[in-house]
């Protein structure tokens, strides 16, 4: 089953770099020198170590999909980047680490969860998929629990 991978949108990514604030909330954005590999959540490919400044604001991470929020950390590119194609399948870059994936229904119910360590998302993406009820999936970093992005279904269920 064809699915959309959604990375967080170039308007807000713009904006944050723009304002130094965080969309919806106005909290201070912090800009700093990368020091760990972490993912940026708009082109969902990793930001360089002492290379890439990142920018670290606070993000909802079910933005578009439901009224409650659940705001926490994410990081993005400082300088402009390209957003990550929906159908672009899994990003490659972020296969080598641990993520947890979290099934919901709508209304914010939470349905299951998988842990891959192994670089095997495909495979857990297709079993959460299977039951009915899931019609997205959160994408979490399993070592830190921050959101890293989105999964929705396409076509018919």
């Amino acid at each position: 089953m064809p699915n959309k991978i959604v990375a967080i949108s170039t308007e807000v990514a713009d904006t944050v770099r723009r304002t130094m604030r965080a969309p919806v909330y106005g909290f201070p954005a912090h800009k700093h020198l990368a020091t760990d590999a972490a993912p940026c959540r708009h082109c969902l490919r990793l930001i360089t170590p002492q290379v890439d400044e990142a920018i670290l604001f606070t993000y909802d991470r079910f933005t578009g999909v439901e009224k409650l929020p659940q705001p926490g950390p994410i990081y993005v590119h400082a300088k402009e980047c390209s957003r990550y194609d929906e159908q672009g399948g899994f990003p490659e870059e972020l296969r080598g680490s641990a993520r947890t994936l979290e099934a919901y229904a709508r209304g914010r119910q939470f349905i299951a969860q998988e842990c891959v360590d192994d670089g095997a998302f495909e495979a857990a993406i297709e079993r959460l998929f299977t039951n009915r009820e899931v019609n997205y999936l959160q994408v979490n970093s399993t070592t830190v629990g921050c959101f890293t992005f989105r999964i929705e279904r396409t076509g018919d269920r």
